[in-house]
């Protein structure tokens, strides 16, 4: 399926980002990556493989990025990225961000970022 470069810059800016909030009670289980698929399943469809993608390669080359590294990288690249950003994708990759980040009971600071970035989202596309 072809997508534009980027909508999957967009797609491979929330798989880091997923991976880092799954990553974030420092261990990756196998029902968060489960979770994680059928999430991007869900919400993304068959687009979301490059999410899928950036999140596999992140966890097979056991890179540890930070949830500030990965968070603003992301934002940095979702503004870079705006023309391909919709309100109906900024809900779904939200709604992605929360069910990733619900697996293992959502911590207070997976809550304050999936926020952050909701509201970061708001004004991208202002």
């Amino acid at each position: 399926m072809n997508i534009s470069l980027e909508k999957n810059n967009l797609y491979r800016a929330i798989g880091e980002l997923a991976y880092v909030i799954a990553r974030s009670d420092s261990l990756l289980t196998q029902l968060e990556k489960t979770v994680f698929r059928e999430a991007v399943k869900e919400e993304l469809g068959e687009e979301g493989w490059a999410t899928i993608d950036r999140f596999e390669y992140l966890d097979h080359n056991n890179q540890k990025p930070t949830l500030d590294q990965s968070y603003n990288r992301a934002i940095y690249t979702f503004r870079q990225n705006r023309q391909a950003l919709s309100p109906d994708l900024a809900e779904r990759f939200v709604s992605l961000l929360e069910k990733v980040g619900g697996v293992s009971g959502i911590t207070d600071r997976e809550t304050l970022v999936i926020e952050q970035f909701q509201a970061d989202l708001s004004k991208i596309l202002e």
